[in-house]
């Protein structure tokens, strides 16, 4: 007897297993799309594969149940026939087993009764068989003609009924080969169910079917009843999923290797962008050098010229005239250089003790003369509870002051510029500080405000305002700067902890705002007072030996001018090598050492004399003092020229404030001034 929940259990396993693929399928394909954004079209299509697949599924899974609930209708039909068959055959066997026993005096009445029976199976045999949706054929077995279709037979095969009639049933088959198979099935069990299996219409189309043979006696005569359930439809759909499956698979794997390409491709940009990096960093770090080392010459020299008082007046002023351009020029310099270390990540912060009232009124003496030439008024408010002494990296938040006072003064023609210095605590309403802002100690918010009352921004220009090489449209009519003081002050205030905004109104001014978490700290010694006028002479009666190692005869004669008339003994050389042997013969005091020199470099030079120091066990206190110069910026880590062996270092171009500076550092020198008699 058929099962019918057997029937019913393999096409939903199937289903199931089909539905879990696709359901694979769709979280690759998703894996992929996170795995490479710019597939997303891709992808995208691949989804809707997906979907109309999905549907698809849906769809076969309601005709499935359809097909389930006629396949347990058709199966019950042939259950009944099968009992008929069977209950009739087992009385007919019974009355001609009493006849044999009895001879003739069994009663010509049951005789009859046992002839109208078999008629009445075989009537309800074919009632039965005409009212299901299966095609039924009886066929014999000795010739395998077929002797009974139902018209659900002919609908099925698209043949007249007639036709089929005496026709051989291996002929049905639509290939002789898997006629064999189902036959050599039958002949091992002497019954077949549910064979998937093609039949032969009449335009010789395939047919699908399930195929079920059994054996049945029907008037008297055992015969082969085949029945037929079309599932063309459900293979169709099966072969459709099949293919729709393998075309998303092959999409599967056609974005696998558009993102196996596409990371090739960005493993290539990634190597392309690194390679320019470094090139972009060897081309500033000898650009630096380029373009510093003749202006050390320009504004050396200009500035040794200005303290010449034989000079006229109109000299005088052509020679500052030189010496702002060239500090505007250094400025741009120093401006590109620092912009490249910020996106290299490289510029680190070098907190200290310091007086925040001295970095203050360093910014308002450098910008005041500037505000008072157009007439602009200038406020400096620094509100009581503001101290005076905190810990913060002195040098960036002078330059963040200095740049954003000095553009309020370039776009401002009339008004004023204010400069607003109060604190917070972090409790207040403040924009949330960066995690630097919550170390230990850090309990206040230092906040500034610098208000003009310029030209203003507009609104659509304030999104990329801190973008370096971005400037405004007064920028542009302006004509100076190269757009990166804001972007280079942002930076500073973010890598110190803070934030920075602005607030701005076209025709009526900007106020730019930035606050910087700070720690106070308790009073510490007053810090001396800015060095009046020109150094003039060392106190004391002792003689230095200054040795100048530099290739480039300016930048020697340049110290030479600087050095001589303080009564320093200045020797001259132009190589590392020269360096050497003259520090050997001649046991200076202090070698000003350019990093950059033909054959052996400063650094090398440098590294080699503290070597036969150290073989030679000379003290610390006789060792001589190497103070490296340089016009490499970019390039350069303090830290790397301490391993060397320098002692310390100076950045061209520079002032003889520096020289004098960086030497008194060193050697412990207490300098005569111009206005100390």
């Amino acid at each position: 007897m058929n099962n019918p929940e057997v029937s019913e259990e393999i096409p939903m396993q199937d289903w199931q297993s089909l539905q879990q693929e696709v359901k694979e399928l769709r979280k690759s394909v998703n894996r992929l799309q996170i795995e490479n954004s710019d597939l997303e079209n891709s992808l995208l299509t691949a989804i809707e594969h997906g979907d109309l697949v999905e549907s698809e599924l849906l769809d076969v899974n309601k005709r499935l149940k359809s097909e389930i609930i006629e396949r347990k209708m058709a199966q019950a039909t042939l259950q009944s026939i099968l009992e008929i068959v069977y209950r009739d055959k087992s009385d007919l066997e019974i009355m001609l087993a009493t006849a044999t026993e009895h001879g003739d005096a069994i009663e010509y009445e049951q005789y009859n009764r046992a002839v109208e029976t078999m008629r009445q199976s075989e009537e309800q045999f074919r009632a039965i068989a005409e009212s299901t949706s299966m095609a039924m054929l009886v066929s014999r077995l000795s010739d395998g003609a077929i002797v009974y279709a139902n018209t659900s037979a002919g609908e099925m095969l698209q043949r007249e009924i007639t036709s089929l009639l005496k026709k051989s049933i291996k002929d049905l088959y639509y290939l002789p080969a898997e006629w064999a198979d189902l036959q050599q099935q039958f002949l091992q069990s002497q019954r077949v169910r549910d064979y998937e299996i093609r039949l032969c219409r009449s335009n010789q189309e395939p047919l699908w079917v399930l195929a079920s043979l059994h054996l049945l006696w029907l008037k008297g005569e055992q015969v082969l009843l085949s029945t037929f359930y079309d599932i063309t439809l459900l293979k169709q759909t099966e072969i459709a999923l099949r293919e729709s499956e393998a075309k998303l698979r092959e999409q599967a794997n056609l974005l696998e290797q558009r993102v196996e390409e596409r990371t090739l491709d960005l493993k290539q940009a990634k190597e392309a962008a690194e390679a320019a990096s470094l090139s972009k960093a060897a081309f500033l770090a000898n650009m630096s050098h380029e373009l510093r080392t003749p202006l050390n010459a320009i504004l050396g020299f200009a500035q040794l010229m200005l303290y010449d008082q034989e000079l006229n007046e109109q000299h005088q002023t052509d020679l500052q005239t030189i010496c702002n351009s060239g500090n505007h020029l250094l400025m741009m310099i120093n401006d590109i250089l620092e912009m490249s270390k910020l996106e290299a990540g490289s510029v680190l912060l070098r907190e200290k003790e310091c007086y925040l009232y001295h970095i203050i009124d360093t910014a308002r003496e450098m910008l005041s003369l500037k505000a008072q030439e157009k007439g602009l008024a200038f406020d400096v408010n620094i509100q009581m509870d503001v101290p005076p002494y905190i810990h913060t990296d002195e040098s960036k938040l002078r330059q963040v002051l200095i740049n954003l006072i000095g553009n309020a003064i370039k776009f401002t023609e009339t008004g004023h510029i204010s400069l607003r210095v109060y604190v917070k605590s972090m409790l207040e309403n403040l924009p949330s500080p960066t995690t630097a802002s919550h170390d230990e100690g850090l309990t206040r918010i230092l906040c500034f405000e610098v208000e003009d009352t310029g030209a203003g921004i507009s609104e659509s220009e304030l999104p990329i305002l801190f973008q370096p090489f971005v400037q405004t449209d007064s920028g542009r009519r302006s004509q100076e700067g190269s757009g990166l003081g804001l972007s280079i002050s942002y930076n500073y205030v973010h890598l110190m902890g803070g934030q920075m905004s602005v607030a701005s109104e076209v025709g009526v001014g900007s106020t730019f705002s930035f606050h910087i978490p700070i720690k106070s700290l308790a009073l510490f010694e007053e810090p001396s007072l800015k060095t009046p006028h020109r150094v003039i002479g060392i106190e004391g009666d002792q003689i230095y030996r200054i040795l100048i190692a530099e290739d480039i005869r300016l930048n020697r004669q340049l110290l030479t001018r600087i050095l001589s008339p303080l009564g320093f003994d200045v020797r001259e050389v132009s190589t590392g090598h020269e360096a050497i042997d003259v520090w050997k013969s001649w046991a200076p005091h202090l070698i000003w050492m350019d990093t950059r020199m033909p054959s052996l470099n400063g650094r090398e030079a440098a590294s080699e004399i503290r070597e036969i120091e150290s073989i030679s066990n000379t003290l610390e206190s006789q060792k001589v003092k190497i103070i490296a110069l340089t016009a490499s910026l970019v390039d350069l880590r303090e830290e790397d020229l301490y391993l060397y062996g320098f002692d310390g270092f100076v950045a061209r171009p520079f002032t003889e404030d520096k020289i004098f500076a960086r030497m008194a550092e060193h050697l412990n020198l207490r300098y005569i001034y111009s206005d100390n008699k």
